[in-house]
């Protein structure tokens, strides 16, 4: 059976669903039996964009009947666009060769076969052309109008596609299309259109690379007859895109190195505040498990630490940093032993009063060392191995307790530090300022020579509090190809602890989580040439021999 899980596909086959419950069963069925009929090995992917109708439990009744078949789901959880959609599906395709088409089968899939064809001869592309001489429609006598209103209307759209974007391209809407793989995924991190429009961009993108495009005659079915003022409205709209997709083609947008076209990049999708609140605990436990978190560094300081550190020890198969902390509840040093880090209550300073303090030269370094391994002691001790070390509200990067502390506590552990030299992206209308002054605080704050090397290029204060799709989207279109970056994030669960705790994040802690658990998120950093990685491997959880700060 050509849709045996057990063989490496050579195709694969995509199918966006938005609210096709009227049909979907016949489809999925339809598409199993064909491509199980086929010569070649494929494998079957379906993207449910959010779907309001029946549609989610008809593709969860398919795959139970067909668990040991080459079929997987995407499931999103808000409507995102057929051509977010069909992006998401041709990301995770892993067949040579990669097909998609609307999920009403209006093109059948006897097309297939020319498709195939075209592709095993060569082309990057091959594209369903309705107005080519070969092709035929099947068309009910009622849908005649259908003639002077969406077909006129979309013959009128292709010329002025052919004049501003994709030029000698006749049919750029047919829906019906097939690529070579390879060719395909270092532009998918480029394009930007979600919606319909989505064809004429990634077209233009494969123009842009010199890429083969092939049109086909097809057989193809007239069902329906859409609303003619909706189509006037998105003909309106999709006229917008398509100078859009010019002027990013004149930028050389579509032409930048591919991101897949060698090793992908890695991202670290690293949680902080381990042990700040059960919330927050909650969520991050869920996250590692579930592999929407690939690391987590555990806070010390409060009373909800000790439980984060006991489930780290019980779970040693992921990844765990010390999140050293100055400014967030207790120090594990006795407060008489560190009276510059703390007021008169014994607690760490909160983080503005803390920075005066260090501004007036009053915080103590080796103070901050002797505490800062302890804290590593005490999650050692516990049996968690450590891979890296960063800070609660990034304090390290200080430039007198980067040099002076954190590098020769690190050098001694033989950990990687974090800095944050990533990318920023607006926040709204107003600019990122924390993430520009980390990036100005860790430029000047890392030695020239005899730093130690950084865990991974951070970044992540862009997408906090109003953590959206978008966003991550343009921050991992700024990163460069092939290097690892470690996005810093706060998924939690508020509740009264986090509440009382003084922390004053909390919002949008929640809005991260979901952000971080849905499979829009992976799709984006698939497609963007990024692999979803840990900072490991951890160094061993025995005490080295410390440099530069005994314990107390």
């Amino acid at each position: 059976m050509s849709l045996s899980s057990r063989d490496e596909p050579q195709a694969t086959f995509i199918l966006p669903v938005y609210n096709a419950g009227a049909f979907l069963a016949s489809t999925l069925r339809a598409t199993r039996e064909h491509l199980a009929a086929r010569p070649e090995t494929w494998e079957l992917v379906i993207v449910d964009d959010a779907s309001t109708d029946a549609s989610r439990s008809i593709i969860e009744a398919f795959l139970g009947e067909h668990a040991d078949e080459a079929i997987r789901s995407l499931r999103f959880t808000e409507n995102r666009g057929k051509g977010f959609a069909t992006r998401a599906g041709l990301g995770l395709a892993r067949g040579v060769y990669s097909v998609f088409t609307d999920c009403d089968l209006a093109y059948p899939l006897s097309n297939i076969d020319r498709v195939m064809q075209e592709l095993r001869a060569g082309a990057d592309a091959v594209i369903a052309c309705r107005v080519l001489e070969k092709s035929t429609y099947l068309i009910s006598p009622s849908f005649f109008s259908y003639l002077y209103t969406r077909h006129l209307m979309g013959r009128l759209f292709n010329v002025v596609c052919r004049v501003l974007t994709v030029p000698g391209i006749l049919d750029t809407q047919a829906g019906l299309k097939g690529f070579r793989t390879g060719a395909l995924r270092p532009i998918l991190g480029t394009l930007v259109l979600d919606g319909f429009s989505f064809d004429v961009e990634l077209l233009r993108a494969l123009q842009d690379r010199r890429g083969r495009i092939v049109e086909i005659p097809v057989s193809y079915r007239y069902d329906t007859e859409p609303s003619t003022v909706n189509f006037i409205i998105d003909s309106l709209a999709m006229v917008r895109d398509l100078l859009r997709v010019r002027t990013r083609s004149l930028l050389g947008r579509y032409r930048i190195a591919g991101r897949s076209a060698g090793a992908p990049g890695g991202l670290v999708v690293h949680a902080d505040d381990f042990g700040l609140a059960p919330g927050i605990n909650l969520a991050i436990e869920e996250g590692l498990e579930s592999g929407s978190v690939t690391s987590a560094s555990i806070l010390l300081g409060g009373p909800h630490a000790a439980p984060a550190i006991a489930w780290a020890s019980r779970h040693p198969r992921h990844d765990f940093g010390a999140h050293l902390n100055l400014t967030q509840g207790t120090p594990i040093l006795a407060p008489a032993l560190v009276p510059s880090l703390v007021d008169r209550r014994g607690r760490f300073l909160r983080l503005p009063r803390f920075l005066l303090r260090y501004a007036l030269g009053r915080i103590r370094s080796q103070e901050v060392l002797r505490e800062w391994a302890e804290q590593i002691h005490a999650i050692r001790s516990a049996g968690v191995a450590i891979s890296h070390l960063d800070s609660h509200q990034h304090v390290h990067l200080l430039p007198g307790l980067f040099r002076g502390v954190a590098v020769p506590l690190a050098a001694s552990h033989g950990l990687p530090l974090r800095v944050m030299d990533g990318p920023v992206c607006r926040r709204g209308i107003w600019p990122d300022v924390k993430g520009l002054l980390l990036i100005v605080a860790t430029r000047s704050a890392a030695p020239r020579q005899g730093a130690a090397p950084p865990s991974a290029h951070g970044f992540g204060t862009s997408l906090m509090g109003r953590p959206t799709l978008r966003r991550a989207r343009r921050l991992l279109a700024r990163a460069s190809p092939g290097r690892t970056y470690e996005l810093v994030v706060h998924p939690g669960i508020p509740d009264a602890d986090l509440e009382s705790s003084g922390d004053g994040y909390r919002k949008g802690r929640a809005l991260e989580r979901r952000l971080l658990d849905s499979d829009e998120f992976r799709s984006v950093v698939r497609n963007a040439g990024f692999e979803m990685v840990s900072l490991g491997p951890p160094a061993d959880p025995r005490e080295p021999a410390t440099a530069g700060g005994s314990r107390a």
